[in-house]
């Protein structure tokens, strides 16, 4: 290692150090950029240093055996390796770089992720570990927090720092590695594992996302105890709309015994698409539904802000009101599986103008172009508005002002959002996608045709386009670049 000045080295092997993507109790994830072949990578370290010296030849062989399980892997799914290396008191791993957000950003206490778009992160998810069983490598360690979702919804499956190769005799029977909340019964009694290990855990993502809420969970003796003797409540039992297909593909995924889990990921795959074209009712996705899905698997922007001392009766310091604050995040959550990442700014934007809930919703029906996005996006207030009780109405409501029943009669009184989308011509359209795309990538397309058609006029538009810029000196040069500075 050279140039190990201050908190951060100037370059590791050929590799020059950019930034901190994370760190750990063995070491660092940096973004660096590899100097012989130009691109830019993730380089992943330990450090001898932070381990004592029974740990140490371990960890480095095991860190080692990442390197060739990942290295055998090339597969759009699946974080590439290019390289493994030491350098002095330090191991690397240089993989991939991707421009992802892991799946725990998706996943909200108590609300179920986007159907369409979980879906498409299992097919993808299990694509993946399909192509890694067929070549003998088993992760072992299958969670949210190693499966990357990039800007164009590729799913990405990352961190086989404990995979197991079936050649390989780093890690003997009896060793138990992995997240208990995800483990399969084999994994927690040290035994033999296979793919199916992984099945078990991609069945525990699967419920996360169907339900909102983990299979299994409490303490670390609590969840191996139910992870061993326990079955979980159906999903359709917490979900309300499921369809029922469902519980039959969750309950053989976490089945106790290996020997009763699909046999194979493609198996799993296919069992999981037939019971979302049961939910369908046979109709097969659309290019909307498509859309929507690329929409919701964007990176989520900041929350709603908490509520902050009252200015005046019934408002926060920032004039969103009080009774919106504690069901925001789900509402956000719902609105973004229909307007995309959006959601939140017309949220705030329509809350702080709302008398009540059903008032809220009737302003915010109309920026949703389908009736099928409509009635859903209603079924989940309803939902919503049943957990918080008698907090999601408000003093208007109480006092028999406002209430409008939206949620009962299943109409809204708001106005659209206007004809913006028929007064923009194609080619102002496309100029602005390739004006956007400098910014944040392919995902503008989808993007511009969307807001496009939520816009109430042209400087609307571009602030909703803007939203989208994370970095904010890059955000102000594209509203300048369009005229709304």
């Amino acid at each position: 290692m050279s140039g190990n000045r201050g908190t951060m080295a100037e370059t590791i092997g050929r590799y020059r150090i950019e930034g901190v993507l994370g760190t750990g109790a063995m070491g660092v994830v940096y973004r660096a950029f590899d100097t012989r072949i130009a691109r830019t990578v993730a380089l992943k370290t330990i450090r001898r240093e932070c381990l004592d010296g029974a740990q140490a030849g371990e960890l480095v062989a095991r860190f080692r055996n990442e390197a060739q399980a990942s290295g055998r892997l090339l597969h759009p799914n699946v974080v590439t390796v290019y390289d493994f290396g030491e350098e002095g008191d330090t191991a690397y791993i240089a993989m991939e770089y991707v421009e992802g957000t892991p799946l725990t950003a998706f996943l909200a206490r108590d609300v179920p992720m986007a159907l369409n778009a979980a879906m498409a992160c299992m097919a993808q998810l299990l694509r993946g570990l399909g192509y890694a069983h067929g070549r003998g490598v088993v992760h072992r360690d299958i969670k949210p927090a190693n499966i990357l979702v990039a800007s164009d919804a590729q799913v990405k499956i990352t961190d086989f720092g404990i995979a197991r190769l079936e050649a390989s005799t780093l890690t003997q029977v009896g060793a138990v590695v992995g997240t208990p909340s995800y483990m399969a019964p084999e994994q927690l009694h040290g035994r033999p594992v296979d793919g199916r290990a992984d099945i078990f855990s991609a069945g525990v993502v699967l419920y996360q996302m169907l339900t909102g809420t983990r299979p299994f969970a409490g303490t670390a003796s609590e969840v191996i105890c139910q992870v061993l003797h326990d079955e979980p409540a159906p999903p359709s039992t917490r979900c309300a709309g499921l369809h029922p297909a469902f519980d039959a593909v969750v309950r053989r995924a976490l089945a106790k015994d290996a020997a009763e889990r699909f046999p194979t990921a493609q198996a799993f795959a296919d069992a999981l698409a037939d019971a979302h074209l049961q939910h369908n009712g046979g109709r097969p996705l659309t290019d909307e539904d498509n859309e929507r899905t690329v929409l919701a698997l964007q990176r989520p922007p900041a929350g709603i802000e908490p509520p902050r001392p009252l200015s005046q009766p019934g408002q926060t310091a920032t004039g969103a009101p009080s009774w919106l604050a504690a069901m925001a995040p789900a509402l956000q959550t719902a609105l973004s599986s229909e307007v995309g990442p959006m959601a939140k700014v017309l949220l705030k934007g329509a809350g702080r103008e709302a008398a009540d809930i059903d008032d809220l919703v009737a302003r915010l029906l109309p920026h949703i172009d389908t009736e099928q996005g409509r009635t859903r996006f209603r079924d989940s207030v309803r939902d919503i508005r049943g957990r918080h009780g008698p907090a999601s109405t408000s003093t208007a409501t109480a006092t028999g002002k406002g209430g409008s029943g939206l949620l009962a009669s299943g109409t809204h009184a708001a106005p659209g959002p206007g004809t913006l989308a028929a007064q923009l011509s194609p080619e102002f359209l496309e100029a602005t996608q390739r004006r956007l795309a400098t910014f944040i990538g392919p995902i503008a397309r989808v993007l511009v045709k969307r807001a496009s058609k939520v816009a109430v006029d042209r400087a609307e538009f571009h602030r909703l386009l803007a939203d989208h810029v994370p970095d904010s000196t890059e955000r102000a040069r594209y509203l300048k670049e369009v005229g709304e500075a």
